[in-house]
């Protein structure tokens, strides 16, 4: 699933929102929301996580499609967005009546953009690596591991989220635009297939991706060259040096069995 090819397909983006019990904190509606779905034939499912006191937190699944976000206005799609949140919480508390005497404490201020253009790089991580998982990656430059599923949202190819049955690596290379000799992109710009976008955006494997970049610069003025000449090995030994982990069959068994505590 990683066409030639680019398309303007990308994930879903989403306005969360928090709801509470405390009526003196609730937010007044906006006028006029049409009480059916409008953009599209049903309202999403939501992920809903209650909080220490009995709120809850509303992540809708997703508020807007990536491709139309890309196309719009900022500030009028996170407005169109809001609507959004306003109507499919009153159909959330219609389909369950526990939610009745609830309301929108809080919205967050900005729409939660999971995808975005990518750079290709020397080397452009693809669902093969997700599946294969790091015992069967053959990269000598892997600098961080990840481990969420395939996690697609508003997709016209695939919907649904699909786990990896083990923590996968991201190469060095992918963090190195190609034609390109002295830049580093570490953040989801990264070289990434969309697929495998869906699974590497977190914001744990960013972090790890920011700290790898800035090792190698660091090593990369020490030496005199450019980032894309060093070593692989030396590259890795200096984040192991600083406790990163970059096989999580290294760690004792139970860690390993947390699952996504190891990434």
């Amino acid at each position: 699933d990683a066409p030639a090819n680019p398309s303007e397909e990308t994930n879903g983006v989403t306005l969360i929102y928090r709801v509470t019990r405390e009526r003196r904190c609730w937010q007044p509606p906006p006028v006029a929301i049409p009480t059916t779905c409008w953009w599209r034939k049903d309202f999403p499912a939501a992920s809903i996580t209650e909080f220490p006191n009995g709120d809850w937190h509303v992540n809708m699944l997703p508020t807007m499609e990536g491709t139309a976000y890309r196309h719009a206005d900022v500030a009028e799609a996170y407005q169109e967005c809001v609507r959004r949140v306003w109507a499919h919480w009153r159909w959330t508390q219609q389909a369950w009546p526990d939610f009745a005497n609830y309301g929108i404490a809080w919205l967050a201020p900005r729409l939660g953009v999971r995808e975005g253009p990518r750079v290709v790089g020397d080397y452009v991580l693809i669902e093969d690596d997700l599946l294969a998982g790091i015992s069967a990656q053959r990269h000598a430059d892997i600098i961080a591991i990840a481990d969420h599923a395939i996690d697609l949202h508003g997709s016209v190819q695939r919907t649904g989220c699909q786990e990896v049955s083990e923590p996968y690596g991201i190469p060095f290379r992918c963090l190195l635009p190609r034609g390109w000799q002295n830049l580093l992109v570490a953040c989801r710009g990264a070289s990434f297939s969309h697929i495998a976008a869906a699974s590497c955006r977190l914001t744990r494997t960013m972090l790890q991706l920011g700290q790898a970049a800035g090792t190698a610069v660091a090593l990369a003025k020490t030496h005199g060259v450019r980032p894309r000449a060093l070593k692989p090995s030396e590259l890795r030994a200096s984040l192991l040096a600083q406790g990163v982990v970059l096989d999580y069959r290294q760690l004792p068994l139970d860690a390993q069995q947390e699952g996504s505590g190891v990434a």
